[in-house]
């Protein structure tokens, strides 16, 4: 059986808002159940539509298929017995889809999201603007809280859970210029920034707190302690949301990179099926493997 080599990446699920002790998997399964209609779970992102076809959830495990497809799409087909180009026998109305594959399970208190990327599939930035349009679709301006200064309106956030590489990158630096993070609520790193930040924050009401700093100039920002420091042990301690660096290498040239960029991600070779599409049983066999080895 031929296969297809397909990175798999590593996203962190935040959902603010809602009632504690909601399993994630079985609210996003629920929410999606509730839309009856598969033409109604279409969104139109950047020129492609996407629509999250099926969410269920097997032995604890969320399983979010979702398709994606370009409107008014046929290109013309290459018939290979006599290399002839043909015109393309879909009716206007019919076209192509592709389909991305994603598995959401909690893994050590946070809950994790590994997300096939598909190049002309959905994008775990696209996916988290959809998982947010679909709840706002589903349950309008539904709002959770015992007293009216506490409601809150439920907030989905997805950000990438950094490879190793990120933190490597830092020690290889000779000089630290800028660093940013950001810290969403409720992840357990919202607290980390020595508190002071969470405080300010959850008097704002803030959802998502970013902190920059600069060093002063021709110096560098300690690299063990402060705001460095701290990214360092969100990251030990699998607490880091996005976070951003600026800085010098050895060379004398400048760096910068985002765990956006760094994102901890694997290759799996998927089995393909008649039709040259990723066998859908193969997939969940493999991203389940691959999510039985995060830590």
């Amino acid at each position: 059986m031929a296969l297809k080599r397909r990175w798999i990446e590593v996203h962190r699920l935040t959902i603010s808002g809602l009632e504690d002790g909601t399993a994630y998997g079985s609210f996003l399964r629920d929410t999606r159940n509730k839309i009856e209609q598969l033409e109604n779970t279409v969104r139109d992102q950047g020129g492609k539509s996407h629509a999250l076809y099926e969410a269920k959830v097997i032995k604890s495990r969320l399983r979010m298929r979702f398709l994606s497809y370009t409107t008014g799409y046929r290109p013309d087909i290459l018939n290979t017995d006599g290399y002839a180009i043909e015109p393309n026998p879909l009716a206007d109305s019919q076209t192509g889809v592709e389909w991305t594959h994603v598995l959401g399970a909690r893994v050590n208190g946070r809950y994790l999201l590994l997300c096939e990327k598909v190049q002309s599939g959905i994008w775990p930035s696209s996916i988290e603007h959809y998982l947010q349009w679909m709840i706002d679709k589903v349950h309008g301006q539904e709002w959770v809280g015992d007293k009216e200064e506490d409601d809150e309106n439920i907030t989905v956030s997805l950000e990438p859970e950094a490879g190793a590489a990120f933190v490597t990158r830092i020690d290889d630096l000779t000089r630290v210029r800028l660093a940013t993070v950001r810290t969403v609520r409720p992840n357990p790193g919202w607290i980390d920034l020595e508190n002071e930040l969470a405080s300010e924050a959850d008097d704002s009401k803030a959802q998502k707190a970013d902190v920059t700093m600069t060093a002063r100039r021709e110096a560098s920002l300690s690299k063990t302690k402060g705001i460095v420091g701290a990214i360092k042990r969100m990251f030990a301690r699998k607490e880091l949301d996005y976070a951003a660096i600026e800085g010098e290498r050895e060379d004398g040239q400048k760096d910068h990179f985002t765990t956006k960029k760094l994102v901890e991600r694997r290759r799996l070779s998927l089995k393909l099926d008649e039709g040259g599409q990723v066998d859908h049983s193969d997939a969940w066999t493999r991203l389940g493997e691959m999510m039985d080895q995060q830590d």
